[in-house]
């Protein structure tokens, strides 16, 4: 095979490609029907280099954001059984999923990984779901909420809304500052035509289809809307599940400060040479996450069998600088 070295004279200007990738919840370990809900106080939960903000408040043991969750419960109503999906599992029958009430955000970036630098994240798809509270309180009604639709609010009156009664969440796409830049309606639960076995409150997870936001996507948040309403906003609570989110995420590598460096060959098989200076080498995977690391002395012959087919990046540094350049499998 034809040996390619790659060296800062030939790597000076940055190097970018894509990788989709699929964001579970599968990476947070919990007991059989139990939750996370952010009690330890961290702010949130990072998986693969993607975080999902969440907010505990200890002095009332409430949470907004994101909890993760493998609760099945789909049959007892109220605040009690806050965690569970309505579909009874995660998206693709998968164990654990997310749980989202009220507000929060998810903010895409590079996992630490020094040498990459975020560039542009294209929405594919993510997985949505009712929680068991919200459907159960849509479906039978409650003390705050309706049943949807009766002609009457939770209190027995007529509410105006004659019964086209309906709950919706945004999936709103944020830029580089937080701004939005355009979002996607999801209904949850329909009951606005006039044909009644058309109505519905959703019971299974639904894909949704994200590509039409084209623009660069740094983050995403989410709001409700519901038919509805009382004097302190929705009456509806404000829950959803969520699993499986899937976007093309395009990594850049910086420009190289170490000079005397080559790798090969590339793409590679089971040995990968690397010849100059001597340094720390890492490998990452196109998430971020390191799969290999070791320290190089001038000349390294390293058995790479075990990596899978795919992209990679690899980072030499040292106290002068670092060299990043990506490799083929």
């Amino acid at each position: 095979m034809k040996k390619i070295y790659f060296s800062v004279l030939t790597l000076m200007s940055s190097l970018t490609f894509q990788a989709q990738q699929t964001i579970g919840f599968e990476g947070i370990t919990l007991m059989s029907e139990s939750y996370n809900n952010g009690s330890d106080e961290s702010g949130g939960f990072t998986l693969s280099g993607v975080f999902f903000a969440n907010n505990y408040n200890s002095t009332w043991g409430s949470w907004s954001g994101f909890s993760v969750s493998n609760v099945t419960d789909v049959t007892t109503p109220g605040y009690s059984n806050q965690y569970a999906s309505f579909a009874g599992s995660g998206g693709e029958s998968s164990i654990n999923y997310g749980v989202y009430a009220s507000s929060g955000s998810i903010t895409f970036h590079n996992n630490g990984v020094e040498g990459l630098e975020p560039t542009s994240v294209n929405l594919t798809s993510i997985q949505v779901a009712n929680t068991t509270y919200t459907a159960l309180s849509m479906r039978d009604g409650d003390s705050f909420g309706k049943q949807f639709g009766s002609i009457n609010g939770a209190d027995g009156n007529p509410d105006g809304t004659n019964g086209a009664d309906f709950f919706k969440i945004w999936i709103v796409a944020l830029g580089q500052n937080t701004e939005r830049i355009d979002s996607v309606e999801v209904y949850l639960a329909d009951f606005r035509s006039s044909d009644n076995n058309e109505d519905y409150i959703l019971d299974a997870w639904q894909t949704v289809d994200l590509s039409a936001i084209t623009e660069s996507v740094y983050g995403l948040t989410f709001s409700f809307e519901s038919s509805d309403n009382g004097q302190w906003g929705m009456n509806t609570p404000a829950y959803f599940a969520l699993d499986n989110l899937v976007f093309n995420n395009t990594l850049g590598v910086r420009n190289q400060t170490l000079e005397n460096v080559s790798v090969y060959p590339n793409p590679i098989q089971n040995q990968l040479r690397i010849k100059g200076d001597k340094g720390l080498v890492e490998i990452f995977d196109v998430n971020g996450s390191l799969v290999q690391s070791f320290e190089h002395n001038q000349f390294s012959n390293v058995d790479v069998s075990n990596l899978m087919s795919g992209v990679y990046v690899l980072k030499l540094s040292n106290e002068q600088g670092v060299f990043t350049t990506k490799l083929m499998k």
